[in-house]
């Protein structure tokens, strides 16, 4: 009989508990890897002046301006969710099942080559090659195109 190995690979295989407590354990885990560094925090809140900021967000009761923003801001964010759902679902329904994209017109080598300035031979060189040095005009357009050697055609010319 087959063992059965111990690491489950495929997280889809798993049931909803054991999803469910794979996520409370990491949560738990995070949790506890705060609290490892609460000296920390705190030495370097103290040294930022987070002594000032307890005194006026909690005993002068200053939270409650920031719960009031908060609840604006929650307002505001669900306002131009809705708004972008709305506009997705409109855009949704105008064009389903209308496809505008066309496919693109095919072009022929000897219309490549005339492009690059180059001939159809060359064309077909240059798109078997792995790399290729292309040195362009004071306007943009390819002024030469050429092969690149690659490291280890160098190492044979150099070694002849």
């Amino acid at each position: 009989m087959k063992q059965r190995e111990l690491i489950l690979d495929v997280p889809s295989m798993q049931t909803l508990w054991q999803k469910y407590s794979s996520a409370l354990l990491t949560f738990i885990f995070w949790v506890l890897w705060f609290f490892l560094w609460m000296p920390v925090i705190t030495a370097l809140a103290w040294y930022f002046g987070f002594e000032i900021m307890y005194l006026e967000m909690f005993e002068m009761s200053g939270y409650q301006a920031v719960i009031r923003s908060f609840l604006n801001f929650l307002l505001v964010v669900f306002l131009l969710g809705g708004a972008l759902a709305s506009w997705a679902g409109y855009n949704y329904i105008r064009f389903k099942g209308k496809d505008k994209r066309s496919t693109p017109m095919q072009v022929s080598t000897q219309q490549q080559a005339d492009y690059l300035n180059t001939n159809e031979h060359l064309l077909s060189e240059f798109q078997h090659q792995q790399r290729l040095s292309v040195s362009f005009d004071d306007h943009g357009a390819i002024s030469k195109i050429a092969p690149c050697q690659t490291a280890e055609n160098q190492l044979k010319t150099s070694d002849d």
